[in-house]
């Protein structure tokens, strides 16, 4: 047996498997994103925070400023600083997160 044909029988047995793993690769990555998808849409419409909403997040102030398809992003304000943080949404269910109903301080 030669090199090449060596080769040409290798790459035959090979190959399938090959395409499987390449196949459930990309069956994964679609299995996780329709997730996050639909978490999101979840979350936008029938969740209890619209866009504009205040919120605790984690025990701190937080501003629901915009929820999207596969990620939310709050406001919050860091002493000087007012940063947006990025929350996927299949990860909001593990978050500490309140709504705020009335604010005493602004009574």
């Amino acid at each position: 047996m030669t090199p090449d044909e060596f080769a040409g029988q290798m790459s035959v047995l090979v190959t399938p498997f090959i395409a499987m793993l390449v196949g459930l690769v990309i069956t994964l990555w679609v299995k996780d994103f329709a997730v996050s998808i639909a978490k999101g849409l979840s979350f936008k419409l029938f969740g209890p925070f619209k866009e504009g909403d205040k919120a605790l997040l984690d025990g701190r102030p937080a501003v629901v400023v915009k929820i999207g398809m596969t990620s939310t992003v709050f406001g919050v304000q860091e002493e000087d600083d007012y940063i947006w943080r990025y929350v996927n949404n299949d990860k909001i269910s593990g978050l500490k997160l309140g709504k705020v109903i009335i604010n005493h301080n602004r009574l």
